[in-house]
C-alpha cells in the first residue's frame, strides 16, 4: 500500500512537471513576442486595422492577436497574447468565451478531417458561434454598465 501511494505521488509529480513544460513552451514565447510587439509601430498599425472588427466585442484592436492566437494555436496562447495588453475583467472574459469555444482550430480540423467529418463546416461553425456568442456577451456587459 505505501508503495502503491509511493508511486502514484511519483507519477503525479512526472505528469505535472511534462505539462507545466508544454505550458511554459506555449506560454512564455507568445507572452513575450505580444509584450515586444505591444511596444512597436507595427502593433499600432494592427491595432487601427483591427480596431473596428474588435469594437463590437468591446475590444481593442490589438487584442485580435489574442483571439487569432487561441483560434489557431490554443487557449493557453490566447491568454499569454492577452496579458500584455492589460485587459478588464470583461474583455478576458469575452476572449476567453470566444476562444472556448473555437480554439486550436488547426489541430481540431485536421484530427476532424481524418475521421471523416467536414472539417471546413465544422471550423467555420465554431467560429460563428463563437462570434455570435462574443458579440452577445459584450452586448450584455454593455447593458449592464449603463
Amino acid at each position: 500500500m505505501q508503495q502503491s501511494i509511493r508511486n502514484s505521488f511519483v507519477n503525479g509529480l512526472k505528469n505535472g512537471f511534462k505539462v507545466s513544460a508544454k505550458l511554459i513552451k506555449t506560454i512564455i514565447p507568445f507572452y513575450i513576442a505580444v509584450d515586444l510587439l505591444a511596444h512597436t509601430e507595427l502593433s499600432f498599425h494592427l491595432g487601427v486595422l483591427f480596431s473596428p472588427l474588435m469594437k463590437p466585442f468591446g475590444l481593442s484592436g490589438k487584442m485580435a492577436v489574442a483571439i487569432i492566437s487561441g483560434y489557431l494555436v490554443n487557449l493557453y496562447a490566447a491568454i499569454a497574447a492577452l496579458v500584455p495588453l492589460n485587459p478588464t475583467w470583461q474583455q478576458i472574459t469575452v476572449v476567453g468565451l470566444m476562444t472556448g469555444i473555437s480554439h486550436n482550430l488547426v489541430v481540431e480540423g485536421a484530427i476532424l478531417h481524418k475521421t471523416g467529418v467536414n472539417a471546413f463546416f465544422t471550423v467555420i461553425f465554431r467560429v460563428i458561434v463563437s462570434i455570435i456568442a462574443g458579440l452577445l456577451l459584450a452586448s450584455f456587459f454593455r447593458l449592464t454598465n449603463g
